[in-house]
């Protein structure tokens, strides 16, 4: 019997939690234009927006070719934060539950670790060989650094 597990990573940001939650909420599209070697395709299945409830496919490159079908689950603006559950593609051959979701942290001044974004993905694994998605983990640390070098120089 599996049971659920989660692995995260902060990413320290130089540009405002607002522009770069911004960008997830209402661009995260652009990411086939910005990353062609990972990102393929995107398009919305249910919805116009990238909001709750919203579907979408992905086709991406992570060691190989692969598709997802994701569900934002839940969107909140106040917080910052969205939460992403795939619902049917390749990375459920592996996991039983797959769950992504994207904090963007104002530290403010006053605090040590100023404003990061937190990725924390949970997973089921399908089985006892399969390992902990990393990849995915490492894919989501490469594209936020990359997009915050993009809006901190754009800002």
């Amino acid at each position: 019997m599996s049971q659920s597990d989660s692995i995260w990573a902060k990413v320290p940001l130089k540009s405002p939690p607002e522009k770069f939650y911004g960008f997830f909420r209402n661009h995260m599209g652009d990411l086939v234009h910005m990353y062609p070697d990972h990102f393929q395709s995107f398009h919305f299945l249910e919805g116009e927006s990238f909001s709750t409830g919203s579907v979408m496919h992905w086709q991406y490159h992570l060691g190989s070719p692969a598709a997802a079908k994701i569900k934002m689950r839940l969107v909140d603006d106040a917080k910052k934060f969205i939460v992403y559950e795939i619902v049917e593609g390749d990375a459920l051959k592996f996991y039983k539950v797959f769950r992504a979701k994207l904090e963007a942290v104002n530290g403010g001044l006053n605090k040590v670790e100023g404003n990061f974004a937190k990725w924390t993905i949970e997973y089921e694994k399908a089985n006892e060989n399969v390992p902990s998605p990393e990849n995915y983990l490492e894919l989501a640390v490469k594209v936020s650094k990359g997009l915050d070098a993009y809006i901190s120089k754009n800002y």
